[in-house]
């Protein structure tokens, strides 16, 4: 593969991460953070709190990417 073609694949690779980490922390934003006690709606505070904490995870996956992806596609000296 040559240097135009990494640069390329790496760039695209980069910039989709970027997008899926954009549309991640919208996703994050819009969510409802719970605010009931904890005694009196534990199962709706659970599920708000999983969600929240899985998209968390989500975009850290995408950002560990994106470090791996530019890690990667740097030129060897």
């Amino acid at each position: 593969m040559s240097n135009n073609s990494l640069q390329s694949s790496v760039l695209s690779r980069l910039l989709t991460l970027n997008s899926e980490i954009h549309d991640l922390e919208s996703q994050l934003r819009q969510e409802p953070v719970p605010r009931l006690r904890l005694e009196h709606h534990i199962r709706f505070e659970t599920d708000k709190i999983n969600r929240i904490a899985e998209t968390q995870d989500a975009i850290d996956q995408n950002v560990r990417a994106s470090l791996m992806t530019c890690w990667l596609g740097m030129p060897e000296e």
